[in-house]
């Protein structure tokens, strides 16, 4: 990994991705590119002064994690839509990991859809990175949430070198067929071995998953959980400290619809912890 964009508000949130960033950037001897975008649509004069102010504002900062943090930091402002420039910024500064601090609405997360983040992470070419906890310590402890496909897998590996010494655990949820429709006393006979025959396809598919990288996870950080994605996410996180959530993308143009649809909104728009999102076929 050798640069590493971080999109900031300057505000509290931003603050947070940047020191995440700079953690980050320090263990793998990354560039940093802070990058702040202004509006467009003020007259000229405004403009030049709005813009003189933010840089200052982004050139102090980046000043400030120079002499912490001994890093080779840059500072652009980019004008226009955020998330379109955001994405438009990936490329251009040959980006390795675009970081985004996460916003939080209590009581107003159906208004997730449409927001920067979201429309960010169902484009983004690169590994994306929600910063939601304030802290510049390593990653110590993560969790991925897979689905047993190849992004998954890639999702594995990025997490392992982005996380070089944490644990990580696999959680899969699997579910029951005809769960939802048997009624009586056929339910109970007939679930129980659909219970079963679903659990051995659930253990069959993770030793698959994982064939040839099995001493990245250890046999008792593999989760199977028979039931719904979120608030099984939700209860691992609880039940045992997480700072990392990874969760792979299935295409670079939408979240996949089958772990990060609904999933992602849900977690991305009040996250539990930092979140990863990482779409195939990533060079790290």
């Amino acid at each position: 990994m050798q640069r590493i964009l971080i999109a900031t508000d300057l505000a509290e949130q931003g603050d947070i991705a940047l020191r995440r960033g700079a953690t980050l950037a320090r263990e793998c001897g990354a560039q940093l590119v802070l990058l702040h975008v202004m509006q467009d649509g003020l007259p000229d004069d405004l403009h030049a002064t709005f813009e003189r102010a933010l840089m200052a504002r982004l050139e102090g900062q980046a000043i400030g994690l120079r002499d912490r943090f001994g890093l080779d930091v840059v500072a652009r402002i980019g004008v226009g839509t955020d998330w379109m420039v955001i994405l438009d910024r990936v490329g251009e500064e040959g980006a390795d990991l675009l970081i985004l601090g996460a916003h939080r609405h209590p009581g107003l997360i159906d208004l997730f859809r449409g927001t920067t983040v979201e429309r960010v992470a169902k484009a983004c070419g690169v590994p994306l990175l929600v910063a939601r906890d304030d802290s510049n310590r390593p990653y110590r402890s993560v969790l991925l949430a897979t689905d047993f496909s190849g992004a998954a897998r890639e999702a594995l590996v990025v997490a392992r070198r982005l996380a070089p010494i944490a644990r990580i655990r696999l959680l899969h949820c699997y579910t029951v067929p005809f769960g939802g429709v048997l009624r009586g006393t056929a339910r109970g006979t007939v679930m129980s071995g659909e219970r079963l025959r679903a659990r051995a396809r659930a253990e069959t598919a993770m030793e698959t998953f994982l064939g040839g990288i099995e001493d990245i996870v250890g046999p008792s950080d593999r989760e199977l959980i028979e039931g719904e994605t979120v608030s099984a996410i939700r209860d691992e996180i609880r039940s045992a400290p997480t700072d990392l959530l990874v969760l792979g993308t299935h295409t670079r143009s939408r979240l996949s619809e089958a772990l990060l649809g609904s999933v992602a909104r849900g977690l991305m728009a009040d996250p539990p912890c930092d979140i990863l999102a990482v779409p195939p076929s990533i060079p790290v």
